[in-house]
């Protein structure tokens, strides 16, 4: 598996934190079903491993060794309504204009498809270490985390529904494994969920059909009681009778 700390586009994963990300996404992907996914980058190939099912995987990204289309990620060349899976492991952070990639991703999902976003936690000690040292670098670069809030927002804009956020932190997954007290546990998790280093959210594409309004019949019979219409109509009818009789008198 790669090793993010190298010298790449994701220099700001460790291989432990790789590894911990990979255990809690697999699930996840192992019940996702469908005829295409679409990979961005080789680390979302290589995160995915044999859990994902989806057998036609397009892996796609501006470069690496193991991809097989290079291409912009705001510029897909991709079909709309083609994909059952999008995964994007730290892909938005990196990017001058995410909201473009999702736009371009909720257009090539299929109707239910699924999204899977993987992002570093700002208020985590990674996102403020990591923030500090870019403005130090570089003032000029615009690349910055994303909160899981924000995401959400953008994801109701799009028409995408969260369905599942998963947050990871070493920290805790050290402490749960521990003989620590319960109530210890409890309190380092709901610390944990808020301060993780990583999450995962898992999206779907919810599509909304224009349907015709169907008068409601019921609802104009209560208006209109039927006893104030039932004797005028039986008094015309008794009238047409009267005269049909005369007539053939």
């Amino acid at each position: 598996m790669s090793d993010l700390g190298k010298e790449s586009n994701h220099r700001d994963l460790s291989l432990k934190r790789i590894q911990l990300i990979a255990e809690n996404l697999n699930p996840v992907l192992a019940q996702v079903f469908g005829y295409n996914a679409l990979l961005y980058s080789d680390l979302a190939y290589q995160l995915s491993g044999d859990a994902l099912r989806i057998k036609q995987q397009l892996v796609i990204g501006p470069q690496g060794n193991q991809l097989t289309v290079k291409c912009r990620f705001e510029e897909l060349p991709v079909a709309a309504d083609c994909i059952d899976l999008a995964l994007l492991p730290a892909i938005l952070q990196q990017s001058n204009n995410p909201h473009q990639i999702l736009r371009e991703v909720e257009r090539v999902l299929i109707p239910e498809g699924v999204l899977v976003v993987i992002g570093r936690n700002p208020l985590s000690w990674y996102g403020i270490k990591h923030w500090f040292g870019q403005r130090r670098i570089d003032k000029l670069k615009k690349h910055k985390d994303i909160s899981r809030t924000r995401l959400a927002d953008w994801f109701r804009l799009l028409g995408l529904e969260t369905e599942s956020t998963i947050n990871i932190s070493m920290t805790n997954e050290k402490l749960q494994k521990s003989n620590a007290y319960p109530w210890v546990r409890r309190v380092v998790q709901l610390f944990c969920d808020y301060f993780c280093s990583y999450y995962i959210i898992v999206a779907r594409k919810k599509v909304s059909t224009l349907t015709p309004i169907r008068p409601s019949w019921r609802r104009n019979k209560q208006l209109v009681p039927p006893r104030l219409a039932e004797p005028s109509v039986t008094s015309q009818v008794e009238n047409w009778f009267k005269q049909l009789y005369k007539a053939l008198k």
